[in-house]
């Protein structure tokens, strides 16, 4: 458990941030008998999707409407699910439009070049398809 302190340290974001997170409902501390607010390792998680989302530029009124989704104790709402994948949808669109513009550059590149910068991309490609083929199935 960290204090908030603690935990702003932790993730590198100003307790400020953390605090305004919390009062949106997006952490969720208890309070110690010292009245001080405690964060789990379920608060990290939750700091680390939230960067996650961040760098995907998406905003954080989403952002929060999708770590909901995940947690276990919500109640799938169809809508959230529906408007969540059409903004994954829009985002694959948004990464193909920014492939397709780097691509002229690629095509200049050295061969070891291209592997170094493949090798990057690879990862993250071979997860988003086995998240996709699980959405599929």
């Amino acid at each position: 458990m960290y204090r908030i302190g603690e935990l702003a340290k932790y993730m590198n974001l100003s307790k400020r941030t953390i605090d305004y997170y919390t009062q949106i409902g997006l952490l969720n501390p208890v309070r110690a008998d010292s009245n001080y607010r405690m964060y789990s390792e379920e608060c990290i998680q939750t700091l680390e999707l939230v960067e996650h989302y961040k760098n995907l530029n998406m905003p954080l009124e989403e952002i929060k409407d999708a770590i909901e989704m995940m947690r276990a104790d919500y109640v799938i709402d169809q809508e959230k699910v529906k408007k969540h994948v059409e903004q994954i949808a829009g985002i694959m669109e948004h990464l193909e439009e920014e492939i397709k513009l780097i691509e002229p550059f690629l095509q200049k590149l050295s061969g070891s070049e291209k592997e170094q910068v493949v090798s990057k991309l690879s990862p993250q490609g071979i997860t988003l398809a086995k998240s996709l083929l699980l959405l599929l199935n």
